[in-house]
């Protein structure tokens, strides 16, 4: 009969031996960690010290940042809301302000088309020059009325970063 390394009695044995190892080791973590052990912090290093300070501005920073892009993107959205209303209301005030020049000038070519002396062409040119002037008048005394264009907020300052303290350099081994 031929010998192979894979016959039911090694595996029984490996199976055995497997079986024995592994309660052994159950056995041995219950004891370990019954035991207590205490730990002994270290104090602080300066560095760790610096640090901790660093991370707390950093962190102090980030939210003044934040908060503060909040309140710009607030004060950004309520500008756009007053400046196209304002836009808004401005744009029938110019139309006016068109068709009045549009009227002065059909009736001043007409009167000089229609002139034939000196003194009718320069009535005519003093015509259209009052009709421009009452027209602006008007605009402007509207434009006024609106009150003041909305201001743009200012992009907000945010500060300079705070700076990671300098790593302590280590000795030089004396050899």
């Amino acid at each position: 009969m031929k010998k192979t390394v894979m016959n039911s009695r090694n595996i029984a044995l490996l199976v055995a031996a497997g079986l024995l190892a592994g309660t052994g080791t159950a056995v041995a973590d219950e004891a370990t960690t019954t035991t207590t052990t205490t730990t002994v912090t270290k104090p602080l290093t300066e560095y760790q010290k610096a640090r901790a300070a660093y991370s707390a501005a950093v962190e102090a920073y980030i939210a003044n940042r934040k908060s503060s892009q909040a309140q710009y993107k607030a004060a950004r959205e309520s500008f756009a809301a007053a400046h196209k209303s304002f836009n808004d209301a401005r744009t029938p005030i110019a139309a006016a302000f068109k068709a009045e020049l549009a009227a002065a000038k059909t009736v001043r070519v007409a009167a000089l088309a229609a002139a034939t002396t000196d003194a009718a062409k320069l009535a005519a040119s003093t015509a259209y020059k009052a009709a421009v002037a009452a027209a602006t008048s008007k605009r402007d005394a509207a434009v006024a009325a609106l009150g003041l264009a909305p201001v743009a907020p200012a992009k907000p300052v945010i500060g300079v970063r705070p700076t990671p303290p300098t790593k302590p350099v280590k000795a030089a081994k004396a050899s």
